[in-house]
């Protein structure tokens, strides 16, 4: 995209500060500095397109077709029907021209999310920044370097019958064979009567970014059946998230899954979180983690549950846990719960004949909480301790330290 250039002394143009992209949840804002004020033409922006207000959708795809790689498409504050297909073309950004975010409206899809579907032939290396997308989801194919950025991902309509186990394409982003994603200081939603998903990190993406995002504010917008599920290829981040799940809805363990539910990774680091709202059961726990390896669940906060590993049958070419570190997470819960959810738990499945593999639990403060380690199933605790594995120096309420016989510990209090 062509240069352009600002000449401060002819334009007077002042820089606007704007508010938190995270106040008030439910307004259509999810504001950064803008250095264009609350409006753009044409003619001041070389390389550049303008999507006015009022525009069909017809419209948009045309002047997105105007556009080359490295082009802005800014899009002026309004009110856009959506009812088909978004035409990108790869390189491209689509922005917010102001400091209020275009709301891009397929509530005329009126049984589900109406989906829109690209590939690296028409994504790759796109920007979608600062626009609010109600009942859209988008599903990206083997693109790379797309990025969805201060959006807002709300009023996803519920398919009937859908659930946590009967069709799960209910993620307003799900990534698929992408890489270098990168999903930031977004907003997900989910209403009472219409729950679902957020983000699903998908099979063959690599090198993820879900970063400093929002999800739900546990009351109105926290109908999550999961925040964010991965089962990535590689190297994928989930950092400085806030997932804040509407308690009341734990009544319905249909359309209850885990805050975070990972399986089948390799090197996926889940740091820096506040997640609150699943229950301490089988259903809920603030992250559930299974088959896999190259796993660090570091720093987070979790309210109301805390962290499951396990080992499934399925899939069996990941039938097994290695290399795992948990440490310097706090865990509050409401009550002595104890056993597997009551803080860290840790199961194989019968069946199973891979191994756990250096798995350490560490520097874990959980007042209330506990650690059970199972010897069940065909466990060994000489591959749980190889390379450092072990649980140590967690502060937990001590009658619920449970660990299979053999398991390296020390310092625990």
């Amino acid at each position: 995209m062509k240069k352009i250039i600002f000449s401060f002394a002819v334009l007077g143009l002042l820089l606007n500060s704007c508010s938190s992209p995270l106040e008030g949840l439910d307004s259509t804002t999810a504001t950064h500095v803008s250095l264009y004020g609350s409006s753009v033409t044409k003619s001041s922006l070389s390389g550049s397109g303008l999507v006015s207000a009022g525009m069909t959708l017809a419209e948009i795809n045309a002047e997105i077709a105007q556009a080359s790689a490295g082009d802005t498409i800014w899009v002026e504050a309004g009110t856009y029907l959506i009812d088909g297909a978004l035409l990108m073309k790869p390189g491209i950004t689509l922005m917010k021209s102001g400091n209020t975010n275009p709301i891009f409206d397929a509530r005329a899809s009126d049984s589900q999310l109406l989906r829109q579907t690209f590939s690296a032939a028409n994504v790759a290396g796109c920007t979608f920044s600062g626009i609010t997308f109600w009942n859209l989801t988008f599903y990206i194919n083997n693109a790379s370097d797309v990025t969805f950025k201060w959006c807002i991902f709300d009023y996803g309509i519920k398919k009937a019958g859908s659930n946590k186990s009967n069709d799960l394409h209910d993620a307003y982003i799900r990534l698929i064979g992408t890489d270098k994603a990168t999903v930031s200081n977004c907003v997900f939603s989910r209403r009472q009567g219409n729950s679902g998903r957020g983000v699903w990190n998908g099979s063959g993406s690599t090198n993820s970014k879900i970063i400093n995002n929002t999800f739900g504010n546990a009351g109105t917008t926290g109908y999550f059946i999961t925040a964010i599920n991965d089962n990535s290829q590689s190297n994928s981040l989930i950092s400085g998230n806030t997932i804040l799940r509407n308690v009341s809805f734990n009544n319905e363990d249909a359309n209850t899954d885990h805050g975070i539910y990972a399986h089948s990774f390799n090197g996926l680091t889940i740091q820096n979180n506040v997640i609150k709202g699943w229950p301490a059961n089988g259903s809920g726990g603030a992250i559930k983690a299974r088959n896999g390896q190259n796993l660090a669940i570091l720093n987070n906060e979790f309210h109301t549950s805390g962290i499951l590993l396990y080992i499934y049958i399925e899939p069996s070419s990941y039938q097994y846990l290695k290399n795992v570190q948990v440490k310097n997470n706090k865990i509050y819960l409401d009550s002595l719960i104890g056993g597997m959810y009551g803080g860290i738990g840790y199961w194989r499945q019968s069946g199973v004949t891979g191994q756990e593999e250096s798995i350490l639990i560490s520097g874990n403060e959980m007042p209330n909480g506990s650690i059970s380690i199972s010897g069940s199933n065909g466990f060994s605790s000489a591959q749980f301790n190889l390379s450092g594995g072990g649980v140590f120096n967690n502060d937990l309420h001590l009658p619920f330290l449970s660990l299979a016989a053999g398991v390296s510990q020390s310092g625990n209090y």
